[in-house]
């Protein structure tokens, strides 16, 4: 079964930038998929 997320941002990478990143997006009101 296969299902489709739509993200407004995906950051890769779940460093300290990263992680400030996808926070910061999300904070936004953006969707954010983060990818270690």
């Amino acid at each position: 079964m296969a299902t489709e997320q739509n993200f407004d941002i995906v950051v890769i990478g779940g460093g300290p930038a990263g992680y400030a990143a996808a926070l910061y997006a999300g904070s936004a009101g953006l969707s954010v998929a983060l990818v270690e």
